[in-house]
């Protein structure tokens, strides 16, 4: 996206619902994110080919389900495996357990952007906040 620096880290924003999508890009780009962004799973994996620092995916989406996107991503990019956050409106029992077996964290769906941000420097820290803690 525009006005990011070319080596900030690149995340890859998955979420069928293009409100919510545009809403988490937003906060992501404002802090200095280089963001893509895709509204299907099936979008998503086109986008593979490309390096991707840290993911971000709804679990539930029409065609594919995102923690098979999870595992598809993390084979073709394994550094993915730990550096993946769920977002999801879903909270049963069954979204709570497929979730765990993948290890990635989660949020559920709403949630301020100052959350989405502290998950995602966690998984993917940006060069000028490793700074700013070092001064």
């Amino acid at each position: 996206m525009p006005g990011t620096s070319p080596t900030a880290p690149h995340v890859l924003l998955v979420d069928d619902d293009a409100a919510v999508a545009k809403a988490l890009a937003a906060v992501l780009v404002r802090a200095g994110y280089s963001v893509s962004v895709a509204g299907s799973a099936r979008e998503a994996e086109l986008l593979l080919d490309q390096r991707f620092d840290a993911l971000v995916l709804d679990l539930r989406m029409p065609e594919m389900r995102g923690d098979a996107l999870y595992y598809l991503a993390s084979a073709r990019q394994p550094w993915l495996a730990e550096r993946t956050l769920f977002v999801t409106g879903d909270i049963t029992e069954q979204a709570e357990e497929i979730i765990a077996q993948t290890g990635c964290e989660l949020l559920h769906k709403p949630f301020r952007g100052d959350m989405l941000l502290q998950r995602v420097l966690r998984m993917a820290p940006l060069a000028s906040r490793i700074v700013d803690r070092a001064c």
